[in-house]
């Protein structure tokens, strides 16, 4: 059986590394119980490069942060044909790129419902 892979979102990512933030708490704990189990997609680090750019957090000190604690793996074409098709029922392109990248036998770790409606098992952040 192929093991499950668990995607994180940058909302995840951004909770651990802000000092202050709604989803620090509940970020720790989804972190603890899944330590060495966690991906991560490159759309979710260019997202996540936005995010830091804009809020003047250091950006190779965050992905130096990211990088040991997620995966990062290749990526193919077919990630972004996948990707257009999700972009075609209503995501956003970086929610379409990281459920295209991740796949639908996999976990994405998120407090966004959005993932949901396109029927993938997500980690909610919220709980």
């Amino acid at each position: 059986m192929k093991q499950v892979k668990k995607y994180a979102d940058s909302d995840f990512f951004l909770g651990l590394m802000k000092d202050s933030d709604w989803l620090k708490e509940k970020a720790k704990k989804v972190y603890n119980q899944n330590k060495n189990e966690i991906y991560v997609s490159p759309f979710t680090i260019a997202e996540i490069m936005i995010v830091c750019k804009r809020e003047e957090i250091p950006i190779k000190e965050a992905l130096i942060q990211i990088s040991r604690i997620s995966k990062l793996e290749n990526i193919s074409w077919n990630v972004f044909f996948t990707a257009c098709d999700y972009i075609e029922k209503g995501a956003t392109i970086f929610d379409a790129l990281v459920m295209g990248f991740c796949g639908k036998e996999n976990q994405i770790i998120s407090s966004d419902n959005g993932y949901k409606k396109f029927d993938f098992d997500v980690i909610d952040l919220r709980k």
